[in-house]
Order: structure tokens, then sequence, then C-alpha cells
């Protein structure tokens, strides 16, 4: 908590926070309600599978681009743009009286995410002294799995008492909240603006990007990862209803526990700060969650699950926060809204291939099967990637102690 409250004694940093916490607790919310207000209003699963499309295309159709577009702005009215594009179509969303519309809208939201992430994680490093960024990536990180933990919880409770087309308001409403604090904290342009148009700033960013060492090993794995974790977010429903046979409620209980895991291992990042630190804090991290895998595939008992959802949980918060530092920390802060809009892209996509791949694998192979490719794919890239990355951020050598005197030399007394 310390190390917290010094990231947060930076100007403009309480602000920025407070902003990002209370709009992740709208988009919390708005999981639960766009698509219950979609099926609602048209009572098709073609709606919902519309609608929650549009949270994964704009970020990897258009991520890089409106990276390099965060690069271009200043940090402040990329970050502006992107929640008043935001609370625009929230807001349009109460009214929309067709489904092409609603899709739209949806995909103007998910626009503005696409550039708001990018624009957010680059504004970290500004805003942050270097001994405090890992406590304010971990924060940044944190605050996230807050509003998506705890954001579907009031979303039920609210309703109870409200309509789904009010959930809509209330997030843009958080919107809105966001792009007032956010115009008022000190963020300037970046340091070597690109020059030329966006596509060619674009291309031109992301070679200097990869061609950084180590980018590729971290992108690579990250990707992976998301792919085998992805699959959860299909094999969970099916574990808990067919093989475990607890019910929703079981299966709240399996998503709670990932949440809560994710939220402390999110925290861990404000207790590592040194390059190595984060290199093995990563390699933990995806150890973790190769090791929920294989449990899931292994022992399927109820309460012992429970657990290794937290463990999963917990690796993919230590993870993801410490891979964001070891990417910022490797490559320039000019390329930061590029190089983060890539790594959104990447990892968009892999949520994509993740969820047709777990349909495949769970009608060829079963549950369980699908469950352990997604582990030993894990494990296998770790295989691969833990030397060169060892390589890359090496722990300190140790100075060995000076050695003792043979012949001590005489006394003068």
């Amino acid at each position: 908590m310390r190390a917290f409250g010094a990231a947060l004694s930076a100007r403009g940093a309480r602000r920025f926070f407070f902003a990002h916490a209370q709009s992740s607790l709208g988009s919390g919310i708005a999981i639960v309600g766009l698509p219950l207000l979609a099926y609602d209003r048209y009572h098709t699963a073609w709606a919902l599978t519309a609608v929650l499309l549009c949270e994964l295309l704009p970020a990897v159709l258009l991520g890089p681009l409106l990276g390099a577009l965060a690069d271009r702005l200043p940090r402040r009215t990329a970050l502006v743009a992107a929640d008043v594009l935001r609370l625009g179509a929230f807001g349009a969303l109460v009214f929309v009286p067709s489904l092409a519309l609603m899709i739209a809208c949806a995909l103007v939201a998910d626009i503005g995410s696409a550039l708001f992430n990018p624009s957010a994680l680059a504004s970290v490093s500004r805003l942050a002294t270097p001994p405090n960024r890992p406590a304010a990536m971990s924060l940044y990180s944190a605050l996230d799995d807050i509003g998506l933990t705890l954001g579907p919880a009031l979303a039920g409770a609210l309703l109870l008492i409200v309509e789904p087309h009010i959930l809509m308001a209330i997030n843009a409403g958080t919107f809105t909240l966001s792009a007032g604090l956010l115009a008022t904290i000190p963020l300037s342009a970046p340091a070597r603006r690109p020059v030329g148009s966006l596509i060619s700033s674009m291309r031109s960013g992301a070679r200097q990007i990869v061609a950084l060492p180590g980018v590729r090993l971290l992108l690579a794995s990250s990707t992976v990862a998301v792919v085998a974790v992805g699959m959860v977010n299909v094999g969970e429903v099916l574990l808990a209803r067919e093989l475990l046979g607890v019910g929703g409620a079981g299966l709240a209980a399996l998503m709670t526990a990932s949440g809560i895991g994710t939220f402390v291992g999110s925290t861990f990042g404000a207790r590592t700060g040194t390059s190595w630190q984060w290199r093995r804090a990563y390699l933990a991290g995806l150890m973790c969650m190769a090791a929920d895998l294989v449990l899931c595939a292994i022992a399927p008992y109820f309460w012992l699950l429970v657990v290794t959802f937290a463990l999963g949980g917990f690796g993919n918060g230590l993870a993801l926060v410490h891979d964001r530092l070891l990417l910022a920390h490797t490559v320039p802060e000019a390329l930061h809204g590029r190089l983060f809009a890539l790594h959104k892209t990447c990892t968009s996509a892999a949520f994509v291939v993740a969820f047709v791949l777990a349909g495949v694998l769970i009608t060829t192979l079963g549950i369980q099967a699908m469950f352990l490719c997604g582990g030993l794919a894990l494990t296998v890239i770790i295989l691969i990637v833990r030397p060169p990355l060892r390589a890359l951020w090496p722990e300190p050598s140790v100075e060995p102690d000076p050695p003792a005197q043979l012949h001590p030399q005489p006394s003068t007394t």
C-alpha cells in the first residue's frame, strides 16, 4: 500500500486513477447490461453474437492504427477523445431503435476503448517517476480487475430495480466524469511525435518495436497464454454444468475466485522494482496459469478447482502486469502508444482464436482434454522462452568476497 501511495503522489495521478477506477466499474456493469439489452430488444442469438464481436474487432482490425494516433496526439487529448467516443456511444445505446444502430454504437464504443487502452498505458509512465512505475502499472491493472469483478455484481443488483438500458446510461455517466477529470491532468505530447501518414508511422513503429530484443518473445508468449487461458471462457461453463454438476452458482464461484486471484496477482507489481524481477514474476505467472489448466483436466473436484481458478487468476494478473512493465522498459516512450496497441491487437486476436479452438477441442476430444491441451501448450512456450528471457534480463551477479589474507601483517605494537 505504501508503494501505491507513492505512485499516487505525482501531480494529476489521483485524478487519473480515480477516473480509471470508476470508468472500469462502469465497463464491468456494461459487460452484463449490453448483451441483456441486445437480447431483450431483438430476441435472437445473432444480436448477442454481434455485440460481443464488437468488443474484439476494433482492437484486432484498427488497434495498430489507433496506437499510431495515440503517439501522434498529446496523451491527454487522446484519452479525452476516447472517453468522449465511449460516452456518446453508450448514451445513444439508451435510445437506439434498431439492431444495426446498436451494433454501430457498440463498434464506436470499442473504437474508443481501443484508443484509450494504449493512451492510458503510455500515460502511466508519464505520471510516475521511474522508481514508482511498477506500482503505478500494478495499480492500473488492479483497478481494471476490480471493475470487471465488482461491475457485474453491481449490475446484477441494479437489474432488480432498473431495466438494462439504464445500465448503459450509468456507463455513459462514468465516461463523462472520466473525460472531465482527464481533461485537467497535465499530460504533454510525446517527446518525438511521428511524421508522415498514420499508416506509415504505424508500419515504421511496428518494425522498430519488433526489432528490439525480447519484444517478439514477450508478444509471442503472451499471445499463446491468452489463447490457452481464453479457452477457459468457453470451457468453464461446461466444466461447471456438465462435469462438476454445480450449476450456475458453482460457475459464479469459480469466476469469482478467478477474479479475486487476478486482483491479488495484479497488486504484486508494486513489490518488484527491477527488470530481472519483472522477468521472474512474468514467468511465474505463466507457470501458475499452466498449473491451473492442467489441474482442471486431471482433478475435477469442485472445491479444489475453486482454489485452482484462484491460482490461475493470480498468474494471469501477475503475468499481465510484468509483461507490460518489461515491454515499457524495453521500448522507447515515443513508441508506447503503438506498442500497447500492438499488444492489445495480439491478445484480442488470441481471444478470437481461443473461442474457436475451444469449440473444436471440446467437440472432438472433450472438456478435460481441452484444458490439458491448453496447459501443455503453455508449458511448452514457458520452456522455450525462459532461457532467452533470462539471458536478456539476467539476475545481477554477486560480487565474491575478497580472499582472506594467508599471512597477516605483523603487529606494530
